[in-house]
């Protein structure tokens, strides 16, 4: 079972295997939505596949609502909190995804989940609603250019709020790219939320977990500069805006402890082929 306490977030069992979420009952039974196989069976335009996993944008209802739904087979996690037993990563990430909902970043609607083992393994989905009027970072930024100083800081410095309530939480995002926080901006207040929760880690109670998690939060601002595009966004603005979430966090930003603990992992994941494009990357391999 999801633990929701001290979320706005309820689950109801519906049937063998499958599990609703808040209101969504009759709307997903007016959809013909009321037992696994039907949502294992759903299909859409895809957006994501590898080996395990298969994630639609798929339509609903009378009103044409969008969600996705992420179908995992054969995927999942033997975790010491349950004995080693089985969990599937759908479980997984719907518990993050209400470790993020008590840190006030309660923006996903979870809609239903449902996990079975049977003949062909273990099978398990989940289905989110779709942000409506979010906008993946990654694509925000492509059309930042000309666009004032006011509404870039107000974009950047949503993205700051959301990783201090993260890490004052106790949260490390783990795979925090730039495609993995989306933007809300109406021109005046801005939003920014995390998706794709499930590698979330949460700080432990056992000795070593401050220094395990200080390093995952310091993970999640490399992935992040690595994948937010130089020259577009520069040197000087990084440094100003890491000042300010060392300010929210209550860190002291003339110990450079921490932000050389960010450079060494940027430094070292930058390797990959998948950041070169971004611009800096290259810049710790030339300078």
């Amino acid at each position: 079972m999801i633990n929701t306490d001290n979320t706005r977030h309820f689950v109801k069992k519906k049937g063998d295997h499958l599990w609703f979420f808040n209101n969504w009952q009759d709307f997903l039974a007016n959809a013909g939505l009321t037992e696994f196989n039907h949502f294992m069976k759903l299909s859409g335009v895809q957006v994501d596949r590898n080996r395990a996993t298969v994630v639609y944008r798929v339509v609903l209802g009378d009103k044409k609502q969008v969600f996705y739904i992420k179908i995992n087979k054969n995927y999942f996690k033997r975790n010491i909190k349950f004995l080693f037993k089985k969990e599937p990563y759908s479980r997984i990430e719907l518990r993050n995804l209400m470790h993020y909902a008590r840190a006030d970043l309660d923006v996903l609607e979870p809609v239903a989940w449902g996990w079975r083992s049977g003949v062909n393994g273990e099978e398990n989905f989940l289905l989110i609603q779709e942000l409506n009027d979010y906008v993946s970072l990654q694509e925000w930024l492509k059309g930042t250019e000309g666009l004032s100083f006011e509404r870039r800081q107000n974009v950047a410095l949503a993205v700051i709020k959301m990783l201090s309530k993260m890490h004052n939480n106790g949260l490390a995002h783990v795979d925090l790219f730039s495609w993995h926080i989306f933007i809300k901006n109406d021109g005046k207040k801005c939003h920014a939320h995390p998706i794709d929760l499930e590698r979330t880690k949460k700080k432990g109670f056992f000795p070593g977990s401050d220094w395990l998690i200080r390093r995952k939060q310091a993970n999640d601002l490399a992935a992040l500069h690595l994948t937010i595009p130089w020259p577009l966004v520069s040197f000087s603005e990084r440094m100003r805006y890491f000042k300010e979430y060392c300010r929210l966090r209550g860190i002291n930003d003339q110990d450079r402890s921490f932000l050389n603990l960010v450079l060494s992992i940027a430094r070292h994941r930058g390797r990959k082929k998948k950041f070169k494009p971004f611009g800096v990357a290259n810049k710790f391999i030339t300078g």
